[in-house]
């Protein structure tokens, strides 16, 4: 990737960016507050907002935008506070990194690792954040150093391309995990839902059509529909707001194509996992994995050809 660095242009005020020279890269990142909340803008508008402070069990992607300036992500609905927007968490030698109440574990941001932008090969205005998270229980979340006490380290990279000629958002969240110092042996576990999951605006609930690449899931009468894909998606058909999200996953991802959890009632939701709830994962000291899936977002409805067709440039990749 051809990359220029971005400090100069790091704003720490609320406002957007101030409007960029034909030479300046077409993405700016700008930090907020004690930089626990790093927002990607392209042209005065907001495309991605990415969270994390002391004070969260998590990082995360809190907000999402279409090229057409539309986020569809609803983060820590009411019902549901650990809910958040688009999240990866499943549990860790029994350690529930998912829900947020007392005695689950927690994703503890450690340091920024890479944040800059430019553009890919072919190219496509891009933007790359990576951060260095430890997997720590609760009761050992807030040590000033948390490296005797990680379950797992992990280094994370979300690497945002944008693609106008497709009118496409690309997220591709790539996790690189290694066994902390805590332990010799991990056990990774999960209920059904467990995994990189996401929740849609209310308003968008009820439109919600969920399709994989094996068609159109039966999730009528309240059903939930488990399998193994090597893509899932949710479309919008809003009135002047259509829009579609689809989530790949890798095949060098462990156990191959993701076992997507899909639900449309009480509320729409979907999150690729690895089916932790059927078989665990066992990793020991030493051991390095990782996860790679792509999120691609686009403002209008998309057909399953054409996601199949990009899944397989995707799964072509070397990420």
């Amino acid at each position: 990737m051809k990359t220029r660095y971005l400090a100069a242009c790091l704003c720490l005020t609320g406002l957007a960016p101030v409007a960029l020279g034909a030479a300046d890269p077409p993405l700016v990142i700008e930090q907020k507050g004690q930089a626990t909340e790093w927002t990607v803008w392209h042209q005065r508008q907001k495309v991605l907002v990415y969270s994390f402070s002391p004070q969260q069990f998590k990082p995360y992607v809190k907000e999402l935008y279409t090229l057409k300036g539309y986020n569809i992500l609803r983060d820590a609905p009411f019902d549901h506070l650990h809910h958040h927007a688009l999240m990866y968490a499943i549990r860790v030698n029994g350690i529930n990194f998912w829900e947020e109440t007392p005695g689950c574990g927690v994703e503890k941001p450690i340091k920024l690792l890479k944040q800059e932008t430019g553009f890919d090969a072919q190219g496509r205005p891009q933007a790359v954040i990576s951060q260095l998270i430890h997997w720590v229980a609760a009761p050992e979340a807030f040590l000033p150093d948390t490296t005797a006490v990680a379950l797992l380290i992990e280094r994370r990279t979300l690497t945002l391309t944008l693609d106008e000629a497709q009118q496409e958002v690309a997220l591709q969240w790539k996790s690189e995990f290694e066994v902390g110092n805590k332990t010799n042996t991990v056990t990774l576990t999960g209920a059904t839902y467990h995994g990189l999951g996401m929740r849609f605006l209310k308003e968008l609930d009820p439109l919600a059509a969920h399709l994989n690449a094996g068609g159109k899931p039966d999730l009528s009468d309240n059903k939930q529909d488990i399998s193994p894909h090597k893509w899932g998606s949710v479309s919008f058909d809003a009135p002047g707001q259509p829009a579609t999200i689809v989530l790949f996953g890798h095949p060098d991802n462990a156990r191959g194509d993701a076992v997507f959890f899909t639900m449309r009632t009480a509320f729409a939701y979907l999150s690729a996992t690895q089916g932790l709830d059927k078989e665990p994962l066992v990793y020991r000291s030493g051991d390095k994995f990782a996860l790679n899936y792509l999120i691609t977002l686009y403002p209008e409805l998309k057909s399953a050809a054409a996601i199949s067709q990009r899944g397989e440039q995707w799964a072509k990749s070397k990420p």
